[in-house]
């Protein structure tokens, strides 16, 4: 655990709290007889894809639905039988099994009996952690409470369960903390986590404010919700809400991410998506999808880059194809550079076939180089080139810059 938080320090505003967390318990008992499946209650919890919206209703979520703790009545000594074959089962299956019939009988009386059951299990194992994700569902903040009194490093998923259940009350009592203390990796997470098993776009609100308020672990708060982001929502929807994200590095970082697991997914999908996406970002997202789709297919990713619309997006992502489909047919690309018309598609496509072949060909490099009709874009690809050639040969290359009539500025660039 990073850090203790002692019952004395956690205990600040916690009253207000119990009493809604009692209510949810109640609420929930209720909920129990609802008839509903759990797919039906995942659907109806489910966060709405509409990211723009000023404010959501953050529901409280009764308790017993869906979870099935404290279904049933459990005396000590069965809770120790089961306990016991949870101990020394090996097949995980019913090890599974073991400890779901445990969390049936949990109640707020034999919890920490129950809890006992768990502890020779790893800190980090899926058991211990659902144990103390389901107390915390179950018991709120005095479940999160004792977990500041433990050894053991619970307070994060028993903070993340009464989060989950409960996300206004577990706010409520998280910003209730001292500055010093809500800078608790485990309680922080824990509330994050929590948050975003129930509400995505609050989970979302959170991590921004760590991140407007420049707290360390923004960026990797921001990577939590954005996996849970990747496993239930659609990919174009995920890049809305890396779209969406405070402008800086955190948000590149996200959207390019976002955007890659879009390319490895359905690239055809993708690239249409980048299509839409304009000025210098835009350009930026296809060129960067263009690189990863060709590596799997370069004909079809050509295909759709040609039919991108005039400018920059279009001739950047026709060289990212060109390059990466020359590591796999040089010769084809060759057959693709000659039938070339248009000038800027050209001179785009030429300077990557020529950066692409310089280390094992500089002399057909600095051919094709010379054959760009952007001064600024041949510049460029002759000094990669010619940098090449004199690293074959520091002779050689000396003896071509001898002859080769370039301007004195862009001789003293490739001796450089």
């Amino acid at each position: 655990m990073s850090k203790m938080l002692p019952k004395s320090i956690l205990i600040g505003g916690a009253g207000v709290v119990v009493l809604g967390v009692f209510g949810i318990w109640i609420s929930g008992s209720r909920g129990e007889d609802s008839g509903l499946g759990d797919s039906e209650i995942a659907e109806g919890e489910a966060w709405a894809s509409d990211l723009g919206r000023a404010e959501k209703d953050r529901r409280i979520t009764g308790k017993s639905v869906g979870t099935g703790v404290g279904k049933k009545r459990m005396g000590r000594n069965e809770i120790i039988e089961v306990g016991q074959r949870l101990r020394w089962e090996l097949n995980p299956l019913r090890r599974r099994a073991a400890l779901g019939q445990l969390l049936e009988g949990m109640n707020e009386e034999n919890a920490m009996l129950v809890r006992e059951q768990i502890l020779h299990f790893s800190e980090d194992s899926a058991e211990f952690q659902d144990f103390h994700f389901a107390w915390g569902a179950m018991s709120g903040v005095d479940a999160v409470m004792i977990g500041g009194d433990t050894k053991e490093k619970d307070m994060a998923a028993t903070m993340t369960g009464w989060a989950s259940i409960d996300p206004v009350g577990a706010l409520s009592w998280f910003d209730s903390l001292e500055e010093d203390r809500r800078k608790c990796k485990d309680v922080k997470f824990g509330m994050l986590k929590g948050l975003a098993s129930s509400d995505l776009a609050f989970a979302t609100d959170f991590a921004v404010g760590k991140l407007e308020a420049k707290d360390e672990h923004a960026g990797e708060m921001l990577e939590t919700v954005k996996e849970k982001m990747l496993e239930v929502e659609t990919l174009p929807t995920a890049a809305l809400w890396a779209f969406d994200l405070p402008e800086g590095k955190v948000r590149d970082e996200m959207l390019m991410a976002v955007t890659g697991e879009f390319v490895k997914r359905d690239p055809k999908e993708a690239a249409n998506w980048a299509a839409t996406l304009e000025e210098e970002e835009g350009v930026q997202i296809k060129q960067f999808i263009a690189g990863r789709w060709a590596k799997e297919d370069p004909i079809a990713c050509l295909e759709w880059a040609q039919k991108l619309p005039d400018g920059q997006g279009k001739n950047a992502s026709i060289g990212e194809v060109v390059s990466e489909w020359t590591g796999q047919d040089p010769d084809a690309v060759y057959e693709f550079l000659n039938d070339m018309s248009d000038r800027s598609e050209r001179d785009a496509a030429v300077e990557a076939f020529s950066a692409r072949i310089s280390d094992n060909d500089p002399h057909s490099a600095i051919a094709w180089a010379d054959e760009i009709q952007d001064s600024e874009a041949r510049r460029t690809a002759m000094i990669r080139a010619g940098r090449a050639l004199m690293r074959q040969s520091a002779e050689e290359g000396r003896q071509w810059l001898q002859r080769s009539g370039l301007t004195e500025d862009i001789r003293r660039e490739i001796g450089k």
